[in-house]
């Protein structure tokens, strides 16, 4: 007669060689005899889930456990079989019994939440990592999937916990370290370990050029894209990034090439459509920057630089009634929505607005403020076209404006109350008659549909009589105000004309000089009288904050020559003659190649004809400044 262990042993012979119920029935004759045997119940368990009676085989292994749990095998193979049954927390609280009596199982856990992880299933998967983590404590895999699991859980701080750990335990890891680079909060220096380790990851090379990017550091920036290239140069992101930082470096031509490879490798992508477009408005090609835009638009309708983008150069292009409906898309895109609902009133559609007063406010900088100011006038002007008509009916006009420009439109704007916009809201802007409110970028909308319109634009401006006077100097050469830098960190580069080069063409043209640009320039000025160029620099003007002041010198110049800055709408709103050097990619207010401009019937527009290079406009302004002053 057998003894019991043989008899276990013949039972599970016959199950390994999946003679079933063969196997069955001697586990039946062991349970008869001895009732609640944990070997038998454990090893019935199994062989019942072999034949698809998944609950029967479960409980049997947990009649074992409840006999016997001193078996880490009996806690794994429960585990299995719960999981199998989709009691996931069950078969974590299995596995976490299982790593306790033999800690060599805390790989079970691991597993076993990988596949809960790759199931879209975190929360089972955190339970059994963080076991793991805290019986093995010095392993460095249940971390980083532990770290995952908090992730997917919406918990990031103690996912990057985690990851910090696990690669101070694996230094020398080069996939975690790659991991850990690549998350959005990473510092420089996990890039650096992680490439150390792993040179030949291209995505690697393309953050390190983001964050060299974003620092300022273009060269270096470029190299990493560079480096990434050659890597992978079918990576379109890295193309794309190698643009942007052409583009920084004032190659637009370069960028536009590179970003239309991008676009064959990714055509679908938006954002290099969009890139793309910007590429052609700073080569100066507005039409097929609109192209560009709208293609950007056709895969994302919501993304809101194309669709800026898209307005730019409608408008650019003359096509004004497109584009100033277009140009309402702006309060989606950086800077303008930032400030989109500053006024509760309703938005005012260019009817009267219930005989209450109109509220207007000036949006970006100070040379916008000044154009479209030079609208207002227009709402309370009698005429004869309908909607005009109705704008006539105003009860009251208000202008929130850059308090440095209220003292001019308060002298040029007799019936506008004009408030100084403040760090606090001024309580006259919030009144009860203010029946109506419009950004006053949103004006020519209503009033500028055609280039017709722009024939009832006037001079707005009138400098203070009580300061030019003292400003005028009798000469024999003309006296020209001159301005030729600015701060705008993604025009400067195009706009910006070296002092030298502009004053040493204007005094050999036979020009006296004085200084309109705000800054401090005495070094500049000294270094060019030193070399017998004159530049009057007159003291005790503050050229920034100070604009009746400048108003007031410019209107003692002869003449005004400036860049594309506040200067030029400053005496272009006073009706003083003023010449413009335009770059070759030129803002859309001044439209395609063009010598003068609809907003200012003073100002003539010098472009270049060539990307960066200024001896063309500078030798035209000199020989029309020869030929009006022999």
């Amino acid at each position: 007669m057998a003894t019991l262990q043989e008899a276990l042993l013949i039972a599970f012979d016959l199950q390994r060689e999946g003679r079933f119920a063969e196997a069955d029935s001697v586990y039946g004759q062991i349970l008869d005899a001895v009732p609640g045997h944990p070997p038998a119940l454990h090893l019935r368990g199994l062989l019942l889930a072999q034949c698809g009676r998944l609950e029967e085989g479960c409980a049997l292994v947990g009649q074992a456990i409840a006999s016997d749990g001193s078996q880490p095998d009996l806690h794994a193979n429960h585990a299995s079989l719960l999981e199998a049954l989709g009691r996931f927390g069950a078969a974590a609280e299995a596995l976490l019994r299982a790593a306790a009596l033999d800690p060599e199982r805390v790989a079970l856990l691991n597993n076993f939440a990988l596949r809960r992880l790759a199931a879209g299933d975190p929360a089972p998967a955190e339970q059994a990592l963080r076991a793991a983590v805290a019986l093995r404590p010095g392993l460095a895999d249940p971390r980083v999937n532990h770290a995952e699991a908090l992730e997917a859980l919406g918990r990031p701080a103690e996912a990057l916990a985690q990851r910090r750990i696990a690669a101070l335990l694996a230094p020398d890891d080069a996939a975690l370290l790659g991991a850990l680079a690549l998350r959005p909060d990473a510092a420089e220096a996990d890039l650096r370990r992680a490439l150390r380790l792993d040179p030949e990851r291209a995505v690697l090379w393309n953050r390190l050029g983001a964050r060299w990017k974003d620092r300022g550091a273009l060269p270096d920036a470029r190299n990493a894209y560079e480096r990434g290239l050659a890597l992978d140069p079918a990576d379109a992101a890295l193309w794309n990034n190698r643009a942007n930082v052409l583009k920084g470096q004032g190659d637009a031509e370069g960028a536009r090439g590179i970003l239309r490879r991008a676009a064959a490798l990714q055509p679908d992508s938006a954002a290099i459509r969009n890139n793309l477009a910007d590429a052609h408005a700073l080569c100066g090609d507005p039409a097929a920057a609109l192209a560009e835009a709208e293609a950007a638009l056709a895969r994302d309708p919501a993304l809101a630089d194309a669709r800026l983008a898209r307005a730019a150069a409608l408008l650019a292009l003359g096509r004004f009634a497109e584009g100033w409906d277009a140009w309402e898309d702006r309060w989606s895109a950086e800077p303008w929505c930032r400030t989109v609902g500053r006024f509760p009133q309703p938005l005012w559609n260019g009817r009267p607005p219930g005989g209450g007063r109109l509220l207007v406010w000036g949006e970006q900088g100070v040379g916008d403020e000044l154009m479209f100011a030079t609208l207002l006038p227009l709402l309370t002007q009698s005429s004869t076209d309908e909607a005009q008509s109705s704008m006539g009916a105003l009860a009251g006009c208000l202008l929130e404006c850059d308090a440095r420009l209220a003292p001019l439109f308060a002298r040029a704007l007799p019936g506008v109350e004009v408030v100084p916009r403040g760090p606090q809201p001024d309580p006259r802007l919030s009144a009860p008659d203010i029946a109506a409110q419009i950004p006053s970028g949103s004006l020519p909308r209503l009033l500028l549909r055609t280039e017709v319109d722009f024939r009832r634009l006037r001079p707005i401006l009138a400098p203070d009589p009580a300061r030019t006077p003292a400003l005028r100097r009798a000469g024999r050469r003309p006296l020209v105000g001159i301005a030729w830098h600015t701060t705008n960190p993604k025009w400067g580069r195009l706009r910006n004309v070296p002092l030298a080069e502009l004053a040493r063409r204007l005094d050999a043209a036979g020009a006296d000089m004085v200084v309109l640009q705000y800054g401090d320039w005495t070094a500049e000025v000294a270094a060019l009288a030193a070399d017998g160029v004159a530049v009057a620099l007159p003291p005790g003007l503050d050229r920034k904050d100070d604009l009746d002041g400048l108003a007031a010198q410019i209107a003692a110049t002869d003449l005004v020559v400036t860049i594309d800055n506040a200067t030029a709408h400053l005496a272009g709103a006073l009706g003083h003659p003023v010449w413009l050097l335009l770059s070759h990619a030129a803002d859309w207010r001044w439209l395609v190649g063009r010598d003068d401009s609809p907003w200012y019937p003073s100002a003539r527009l010098f472009r270049q004809t060539a990307a960066g290079d200024w001896r063309a406009p500078l030798d035209a302004v000199a020989d029309r400044l020869r030929a009006l002053f022999p």
